[in-house]
């Protein structure tokens, strides 16, 4: 026994606008389905194109085949079914294999025994329409760009006219949106009272009718369509309708929309320096400034712990000036400054690396030459060789084959050499100027800089009894370790073999060894 199901699409695009709505489409079926005495187990109804697969009405309806409540299918046209091949495939094979016996629609009915052809054509068909439809209508909007006539929903002030396919403007709207914007060009209202006044001129959006938000009321004030212009793919276009404003208004509307919408002006540190830059040892909470006056006009900036974690409480209650704080800064920035003498050695030293890695890469490649040309001498001998026919083909293969592979690899080798221009040693170079440069930063007690280095070079800055902690990231760490076994040395002239023996910077061969930065 057959049993139908009924399928009914319409798209929700334009293309398919002059088809049978689905209750013209449900009507038409269902007398089909009375003449025919058919047998109908339930309708399926879908808004979906079919240009593109992913139904879920269609795909649902094809599972329930599958699972044999029907075997055939009753719709409008087969181009209902599927416009595309890959959901048109997979009624075909169900067709073919007898899951699907019967596909009617009002002009013909499909079976398995018809010629699968002719239902590919009728499929393929429906693609390509598709397809052209949106190659027509693409060639449709840039043709409506050139006359200067904007294709989309009108903005507010203006409605489509479906007779004549153009932008007019609204009789009632137009009128009250162009006075708002002359106003607001004035430069005398903000955004908030343009959209209290919009909405109290009935000048709001949406099918709901909901009032404007601050930000589709900025948007319309950057709109050029209003004064007689509009965009088509990042590229402004002059338009045919009315335009709203002149272009001077449009002018005057930009800049006192740019002067209304002009970030708040940041409150100054009013000499505290060391804000949002420590956190309490005891809470975890940041360390804030704050400044005193003394009866005797004295002024003082003191830091201390927010005491915002009200959970756990913060056992720390006492406040440090804003000197001492400077002290121990400055103390933390100097564990990490590397002195101007062992700048120079240790740029000295960087220089010669660079010399003999230099030469090291100069003999690698002269040694890649050689054997290259060891390579081509040998493969022009076999070939010579098997010209003459000294040697049989068998024999050519297996001793030139080997050697093409590693002719190949070493001009590789060499090309990539050759154009290599990193200088392994640059970030070495770099490191060592910018740790000499917390010396100078120390010296000139440039506070704010010192704060950005160790912000820099530094992770989880606490205060704790009066003493700043900095957790320095590496390289920084080991600078620091050395800095400190240097400054427990009771005779100078000991700091020397220390320094030296910090990592002793390349402790390897540099030809078989790159130098590294301290880890």
């Amino acid at each position: 026994m057959i049993k139908y199901f009924i399928y009914c699409r319409k798209s929700s695009e334009d293309e398919d606008r002059q088809m049978l709505s689905i209750d013209a489409q449900l009507s038409e079926l269902n007398a089909i389905a009375r003449q025919g005495g058919v047998t109908v187990v339930e309708t399926f109804t879908e808004s979906k194109s079919a240009k593109g697969p992913g139904r879920p009405v269609f795909n649902e309806m094809l599972a329930r085949i599958e699972r044999g409540e029907a075997n055939a299918i009753l719709a409008w046209k087969l181009d209902r079914i599927a416009r595309n091949f890959d959901d048109g495939g997979k009624v075909i094979g169900m067709l073919q294999r007898g899951q699907i016996q019967e596909i009617r629609t009002f002009e013909k009915t499909y079976l398995p025994t018809d010629n699968v052809l002719m239902i590919a054509v009728e499929l393929g068909m429906a693609n390509q329409y598709v397809r052209d439809l949106s190659v027509n209508i693409q060639r449709g909007i840039r043709e409506r760009v050139r006359r200067g006539i904007f294709y989309g929903k009108a903005p507010l002030g203006y409605f489509n006219e479906p007779k004549l396919r153009t932008i007019e403007p609204h009789p009632e709207r137009f009128p009250k949106l162009k006075r708002i914007l002359e106003r607001f060009a004035t430069g005398e209202h903000s955004l908030t009272s343009i959209m209290k006044e919009m909405t109290k001129a009935g000048l709001v959006g949406g099918q709901r009718g909901r009032q404007l938000c601050l930000s589709s009321v900025g948007h319309l004030l950057e709109n050029p369509f209003y004064y007689g212009a509009f965009y088509h793919k990042g590229v402004l276009h002059q338009g045919s309708h009315v335009p709203m404003v002149s272009k001077k208004t449009w002018d005057e509307i930009q800049r006192a929309r740019i002067s209304v919408s002009k970030p708040r002006q940041r409150r100054g540190d009013k000499g505290l320096l060391f804000l949002n830059f420590a956190t309490c040892g005891s809470c975890s909470h940041c360390i804030t400034g704050e400044r005193h006056n003394k009866k005797s006009g004295l002024r003082y900036c003191y830091y201390r712990c927010t005491h915002k974690n009200k959970k756990r409480g913060c056992k720390s209650s006492t406040f440090v000036r804003q000197a001492a704080f400077a002290d121990e800064v400055k103390r933390n920035v100097q564990l990490v400054t590397l002195p101007e003498a062992w700048k120079e050695r240790f740029l000295a030293k960087v220089e010669v690396w660079e010399a003999e890695n230099s030469t090291a890469k100069q003999m690698q490649i002269e040694r890649f030459r050689f054997e290259l040309t060891a390579i081509k001498s040998k493969i022009a001998r076999l070939n010579d060789a098997f010209t003459d026919g000294s040697i049989d083909l068998a024999e050519f293969k297996e001793l030139k084959n080997p050697l093409i592979p590693k002719k190949v690899e070493l001009e590789s080798q060499i090309i990539a050499l050759e154009k290599t221009k990193a200088n392994r040693v640059e970030p070495l170079r770099n490191w060592i100027l910018e740790a000499n440069q917390g010396e100078k930063l120390v010296s000139h007690e440039n506070f704010g800089e010192m704060k950005s280095f160790l912000q820099k070079v530094g992770l989880n800055r606490i205060f704790r009894d009066q003493t700043l902690t900095v957790s320095f990231i590496k390289p920084w760490d080991s600078l620091a370790e050395t800095n400190l076994s240097v400054r427990s040395t009771a005779d100078f002239s000991d700091e020397y073999p220390k320094w030296w023996r910090w990592r002793e910077l390349n402790p390897r061969a540099p030809d078989l060894h790159a130098p590294r930065l301290p880890v």
